[in-house]
């Protein structure tokens, strides 16, 4: 999971969230509870991990806030709770402390007091949460900011490569939606969104019964191929469910090509372990791409399990692709041909390359793009962004001025 701390605010107040996102912007990712119930809860905290809870009181009347806090310890006693409010008097103070909350803040206080707190709680060595993600399974993101089908074909070959040693999840939601399940000839009437609104039910039952089943063994969860704009859910719900998923999958390889400046892109890269950013030999990719990168960067998601594959590409033909992984400040970990009637061959047929053309090119690049993944091998250093970098800019800059 990320290596960000995550905390959990319980408050109806915008304005405290507000606050206490941009104080804690440089610690870790502050996720709302969707419920102030004590289970719903806690089940948020097993879900992320989190590594502080932050309960808003009302001075006026906080029998109910009192009640959650003391359920959250009873529950999760190395849990710490921090009490949030306006102002405090002794006997608010006397109440806070008796009920077992390690600290109080008011709010809007500097952004360095609430670090200096968060700091003084969590443990050096990541606490319980940590060695507790260690033990389920891993989620690789196919990352591109261009729509189409060069995306969901990576995900769906790297996913099969994977199954072949490993139970694994092909969790398909990039854009545009449901083209993985039509490329391995898939049907299935659950989606991404049912498995949402069924949380407390996911369970292998649902899962051999619901999800979409390969004849390979591979499991594959997509985004319904209708509008799903209407579709509500929280950033709690997704945590949720892919800590359920991590349970029953030793691997996970989730296809978010085409989704760009996103909420929800942005909370879903913060729940991966590695991140595979897919680009094309063209300027008009890499720039987007770029822009993608860093935008990602600004928001502080973590590109440390990060890695640059090439697609449709000729070594003949400049920028090369050290080049362009270079440009990207990230270490290049494939190239893929374009193997062009392969994969037509896979999008109309409902077979997979591996099946079709097992000897092509793509085949064998991608199966060695998976075991490096599987395998955690180390990353080359990353060198000085080259020419590219430096044409793409200079390109960018001329059409920002237009």
């Amino acid at each position: 999971m990320s290596e960000r701390n995550c905390f959990i605010a319980i408050t109806d107040s915008q304005e405290c969230l507000q606050w206490l996102g941009q104080s804690l912007r440089d610690e870790g990712d502050l996720i709302p509870a969707d419920s102030p119930s004590t289970e719903r809860v806690i089940q948020l905290a097993d879900a992320i991990g989190a590594s502080i809870v932050f309960v808003q009181l009302n001075p006026a009347d906080y029998r109910q806030e009192a009640l959650l806090i003391e359920g959250i310890i009873a529950a999760k006693p190395l849990l710490p709770v921090i009490v949030v409010a306006d102002a405090f008097d002794q006997n608010l103070l006397l109440t806070v402390m008796r009920l077992g909350a390690r600290d109080f803040i008011k709010s809007g206080s500097r952004a360095s007091e609430v670090v200096a707190e968060v700091k003084r709680l969590i443990p050096r060595d990541g606490g319980l949460q940590s060695t507790q993600s260690d033990q389920h399974g891993k989620i690789t993101a196919v990352v591109s900011a261009r729509p189409g089908s060069d995306s969901p074909m990576l995900a769906l070959h790297l996913a099969l490569a994977i199954q072949e040693t490993e139970p694994t999840l092909l969790l398909d939601l990039g854009v545009p939606h449901g083209d993985a399940m039509l490329y391995l000839g898939l049907t299935s009437s659950y989606s991404f969104i049912d498995a949402i609104r069924s949380l407390r039910r996911i369970d292998s039952t649902l899962i051999q019964t619901g999800f979409g089943r390969h004849k390979s063994g591979l499991t594959v969860l997509s985004m319904p191929e209708d509008s799903w704009t209407g579709a509500q859910f929280t950033a709690a719900d997704v945590c949720v469910l892919l800590r359920s998923l991590r349970r029953h999958f030793s691997r996970i390889v989730l296809n978010l090509g085409g989704m760009v400046d996103s909420n929800f892109l942005l909370l879903l890269l913060g729940n991966v372990d590695q991140i595979v950013l897919l680009v094309e030999q063209s300027v008009p990719s890499c720039r987007q791409n770029m822009q993608l990168i860093k935008h990602l960067r600004e928001e502080k998601v973590s590109l440390t399990n990060t890695g640059v594959v090439v697609d449709h590409y000729l070594s003949k033909m400049p920028p090369d692709a050290e080049s362009i992984a270079q440009s990207f400040g990230l270490p290049l970990l494939s190239t893929l041909s374009s193997s062009g009637m392969a994969r037509l061959a896979t999008m109309n047929s409902g077979e997979s390359m591996f099946e079709l053309s097992p000897n092509d090119p793509y085949s064998i690049s991608v199966r060695k793009l998976a075991e490096k993944l599987v395998n955690g091998q180390a990353t080359p250093a990353v060198k000085k962004p080259g020419l590219l970098h430096k044409l793409v800019t200079a390109i960018t800059a001329m059409q920002e001025k237009a």
